[in-house]
C-alpha cells in the first residue's frame, strides 16, 4: 500500500513544484543573450540561483510526495502554501540582483516584490536604464517577474497539473472564475489570452515606432498592469517620437484589456458581447469613465501645469486610465506636478481597482458594485413596508446572480479591512520617514503599493529601509488580497501550538 502525503509534508512537496518553476523563470533572461551577447558575463547571475532552485524543488517534490498518495489540503493550508510560494519566489528571484550588486538585500526584495506584485514602483538606479550602462538582461528580468505576477504563479503552474493538485490554491490566489470545466484547461486558456494580448501590444508598439526591446517591456507592463518601464522617464522617453500619441492610445487599450476579467475577455473574443455589456463590472467601469474622466481633466486644467486644454485632456484622461487599471504609466514627467486634486483622484481610483479575475489590483470593481447595490437595497428596504421583500440580484457575466447576506457582509468586511490597512500603512510610513515624508505623500505611495499601481511621488526612493519594507509588505498583502496572509498565519500559529483548526 502506498504511503499518504498530508499536512506539511504535502505543503512542502507542492512547494517544490513551484520552486522548480521559479528556477526555470530565473533562467529565461539568458535567452536575451542571443540579442545582447556583450552581456554574456552576467550569465552566472541567473544560472546559479535558477539552477539551485530547480535542484531544490526536485528534491522537495521527490523526497516528500513523489510516489505517495496525496491527501487533500486541510482548512487554510492552501493559504499557508500560497504564502510560502510567494515568499519563496521573492527570495529566489531577488538573488540575481544581489549577485550583480545592483541592490542591497532590502532593495532587491523591494524590486522583486514590486515585479511579482505588478506594482511598478522601482528603486533601480537610472544608470542601468541609460545607454552605455544599460543592463538589458536585468531590465528584461524585471519584466519576466511582472509577466508571471500578472497572471499569477499558481495559474501558470496549474496550467500544467491536474485539478486535484491546485483548485483550492488557484482560488486562494484570487482566480475566482474558471473559463473551462477542467482547471488545467481553464488555466491554459487564460494564459493563452494573456500571452496573446501581450504579443499584440508589443506588435502595436513596434508599428507605432517603439524599438522592439522597449515594446516588449512596455507591453508586458501594460497587460500585467505593472508599470515597469525600460527607461528612467517611462513612456515620456518617447514624447519626441512622431507617433507618441499612438503609443499613448495603445497603452490605454492594453491597460484596459489587462484590467478586464479574463472570462469577459473570452466572451469578447467569442462574440458574446451581450454578456459583456450586462456585466456589473463593465457597467460600473463605464460609469466611472463618464464621471471621473471630466474630473481628472478639470483637475489637471485648474492645476495650472498647462495652458493647452488639449494637453490637459490628454494628461487627465491618460491618468484616469492608468490609475483605474492600477498600471502606473504616466504621460507627465512627475505625477506630483499635476497637483493635489489629481493625486487624490488617483488614490480613489486605484483603491477602486480593476475587474476581479484580471491583472489589476485594488478592492476590485465587483466588490464595489456589490457594496453600492447593498447600499441601494438597504435604502430601498428602509423606506418600504416591513412585509415587502426585494430580491438582491446583480448581473455577473451577463446573468442574474443572487447576492446573499453573507456575501454582502464579506464584501463590506473586505472593504473595511482594505481601508484599515491603507490607513495603518500610510501612518507607519509617515512615522518611519522621520518627518521627511508627509502623511499625504505616505497615503499616496502606500495606496499605490497595495493596489499594485506604480505611480509614485518618490517616497520609495527618498525613504529609508524601514519605509521600503513597509511598502514591500503592503505590495505583497495587496497582491494576495490580504485574507490569505491572515489565514496562513492563523493556521500556522495553531499548528505550531498543536491546536486543531475547525
Amino acid at each position: 500500500m502506498r504511503k499518504t502525503a498530508s499536512g506539511y509534508r504535502l505543503i512542502f512537496g507542492y512547494l517544490g513544484l513551484f520552486v522548480i518553476f521559479v528556477g526555470l523563470a530565473t533562467l529565461l533572461p539568458l535567452f536575451a543573450l542571443f540579442a545582447y551577447p556583450e552581456e554574456a558575463g552576467d550569465w552566472y547571475c541567473f544560472a546559479i540561483p535558477g539552477g539551485s532552485a530547480i535542484i531544490l524543488g526536485i528534491l522537495l517534490f521527490t523526497l516528500l510526495i513523489a510516489k505517495r498518495t496525496k491527501a487533500q489540503l486541510g482548512k487554510h493550508q492552501d493559504s499557508v502554501l500560497l504564502l510560502l510560494v510567494w515568499v519563496s519566489a521573492i527570495l529566489i528571484s531577488a538573488t540575481p540582483f544581489l549577485i550583480k550588486g545592483i541592490f542591497n538585500f532590502t532593495d532587491a526584495i523591494f524590486e522583486t516584490t514590486s515585479g511579482y506584485g505588478t506594482v511598478g514602483l522601482s528603486v533601480m538606479d537610472p544608470k542601468y536604464l541609460t545607454e552605455g550602462t544599460y543592463l538589458h538582461l536585468f531590465v528584461l528580468y524585471r519584466s519576466v517577474l511582472c509577466f508571471i505576477g500578472g497572471v499569477g504563479l499558481v495559474l501558470i503552474v496549474t496550467s500544467a497539473i491536474s485539478d486535484r493538485y491546485g483548485l483550492k490554491l488557484y482560488l486562494a490566489e484570487g482566480h475566482n472564475d474558471k473559463l473551462m470545466p477542467n482547471l488545467a484547461r481553464s488555466a491554459r486558456l487564460i494564459f493563452s489570452i494573456y500571452f496573446g494580448i501581450t504579443a499584440l501590444g508589443a506588435i502595436l508598439y513596434v508599428l507605432a515606432g517603439m524599438p522592439v526591446f522597449d515594446a516588449i517591456v512596455h507591453s508586458i507592463s501594460a497587460v500585467a498592469t505593472g508599470g515597469f518601464s525600460s527607461r528612467p522617464e517611462g513612456i515620456m522617453y518617447f514624447q519626441n517620437y512622431p507617433n507618441f500619441w499612438a503609443m499613448q492610445i495603445i497603452s490605454v487599450v492594453i491597460m484596459v484589456m489587462g484590467a478586464t476579467n479574463f472570462l469577459l475577455t473570452f466572451f469578447i473574443i467569442t462574440g458574446r458581447f451581450k454578456k459583456v455589456w450586462r456585466d456589473c463590472e463593465i457597467r460600473l467601469f463605464l460609469a466611472l469613465c463618464a464621471i471621473f474622466i471630466p474630473l481628472f481633466i478639470l483637475a489637471v486644467w485648474f492645476s495650472g501645469t498647462t495652458n493647452n486644454f488639449g494637453q490637459a485632456v490628454a494628461q487627465g484622461a491618460f491618468t484616469f486610465f492608468t490609475s483605474s487599471t492600477t498600471t502606473g504609466f504616466s504621460n507627465v514627467n512627475d505625477i506630483a506636478e499635476l497637483g493635489h486634486g489629481v493625486l487624490m483622484l488617483v488614490v480613489f481610483m486605484n483603491i477602486m481597482g480593476g475587474c476581479m479575475g484580471s491583472t489589476a489590483g485594488g478592492i476590485k470593481l465587483y466588490r464595489m458594485a456589490v457594496a453600492i447595490k447593498s447600499f441601494y437595497w438597504s435604502t430601498k428596504e428602509s423606506t418600504s413596508p416591513s412585509n415587502v421583500i426585494y430580491p438582491h440580484y446583480i448581473y455577473r457575466f451577463g446573468e442574474q446572480k443572487e447576492i446573499d447576506n453573507r456575501e454582502t457582509a464579506n464584501t463590506l468586511g473586505y472593504i473595511f479591512l482594505y481601508g484599515t490597512l491603507l490607513f495603518v500603512g500610510a501612518t507607519l510610513i509617515s512615522i518611519a520617514g522621520s518627518g521627511d515624508i508627509s502623511f499625504g505623500d505616505a497615503l499616496f505611495e502606500f495606496s499605490n503599493a497595495i493596489s499594485s499601481t506604480g505611480l509614485s511621488v518618490k517616497v520609495c526612493n527618498r525613504g529609508n529601509a524601514v519605509v521600503r519594507w513597509i511598502l514591500s509588505l503592503g505590495m505583497l498583502a495587496g497582491r494576495l488580497e490580504i485574507l490569505p496572509i491572515y489565514f496562513a498565519f492563523f493556521r500556522g500559529t495553531r499548528d505550531l501550538f498543536r491546536k486543531e483548526t475547525y
